[in-house]
């Protein structure tokens, strides 16, 4: 991966979990990496309104030895064609038509980024679980309840036993209800949703599978669950944190459901029947074949 696109999804990776002042040098950054480069480390902190500590802080959550490092990186984003390196905010009063090349920009850059974070053996042993589960159950609150309720539908169609919980209550209860050989999968973008916690807390005292996909690293969540997939998606001004997660994870859903498709001969199988099934209510019925 080169470097330039490196700081960019290490930076949207890491901003649900910085502190304010991190946020604060974050922003400078990502507003112009390339005139960030030019900073140093005290004029950095000068136009972030924090300290030279800080800086270095930010560098290192961002896996860098220390601010030196971050400014190579971060000059390595220029672009010889002059477009952004990050997508650009939403103002008041963007047309429309400039909303929605702005959305189209933040939806890519997002995905791109969760590509990048997406661990592939933790994306393996999630598929591996997934394929010999006896029981699927998917979990998530607000807009992450409809990415659940997403994943639920997909892999009912290729004959798994699963179910969403969109709801706090359900979530408690399903998870209760967890066995060994179970799968929980649960969605937060911030990983610090109450319910979702102590779902996933009930299912691995249940010695359940337990599965995150989160953009907090280091949140709860992460740290509840046995496997964790990242995903980017940042919050600014007219988006909320769910529209800034739910492509992100969509697309972690996606690619989890292809790689149980691509395991299991017998879910392709089940995929066809269902999509014949689905197809045939739109043929006259005096037209339709016996099964």
């Amino acid at each position: 991966m080169p470097e330039g696109d490196d700081v960019r999804t290490r930076l949207l990776g890491a901003i649900p979990r910085l502190t304010p002042t991190g946020l604060r040098v974050a922003q400078v950054i990502r507003d112009d990496p390339a005139a960030a480069a030019q900073l140093t480390v005290s004029e950095l902190a000068e136009r972030a309104s924090t300290s030279t500590s800080a800086v270095v802080r930010l560098s290192k959550a961002l896996g860098y030895e220390g601010y030196p490092q971050l400014r190579l990186a971060l000059a390595a984003t220029s672009k010889d064609d002059g477009s952004p390196v990050f997508a650009t905010d939403i103002a008041g009063d963007d047309s429309l038509s400039k909303v929605l090349h702005k959305l189209t920009a933040f939806e890519t850059e997002g995905m791109v980024a969760t590509a990048d974070l997406a661990d592939p053996a933790t994306m393996a042993a999630v598929v591996d679980a997934l394929v010999h589960a006896r029981r699927v159950e998917l979990i998530g609150i607000g807009a992450s309840g409809l990415v659940a309720m997403d994943m639920a539908q997909k892999l009912t169609r290729i004959g798994m036993w699963c179910g969403a919980c969109t709801s706090e209550d359900d979530a408690l209860v399903q998870a209760s209800l967890l066995e060994a050989g179970d799968v929980i999968i649960a969605f937060s973008h911030s990983g610090e949703t109450a319910a979702i916690i102590d779902a996933v807390d009930r299912a691995v005292g249940r010695h359940t599978t337990t599965v995150a996909v989160t953009a907090g690293a280091q949140s709860r969540l992460a740290r509840a669950a046995a496997h964790t997939v990242l995903v980017a998606g940042r919050e600014d001004g007219f988006r909320s944190a769910a529209m800034a997660s739910r492509m992100s994870q969509l697309l972690i859903v996606d690619a989890l459901y292809i790689g149980v498709l691509q395991r299991t001969p017998a879910a392709a199988i089940a995929l066809r029947r269902t999509y014949d099934a689905v197809a045939d209510r739109r043929i006259p019925r005096g037209n339709r074949k016996a099964p």
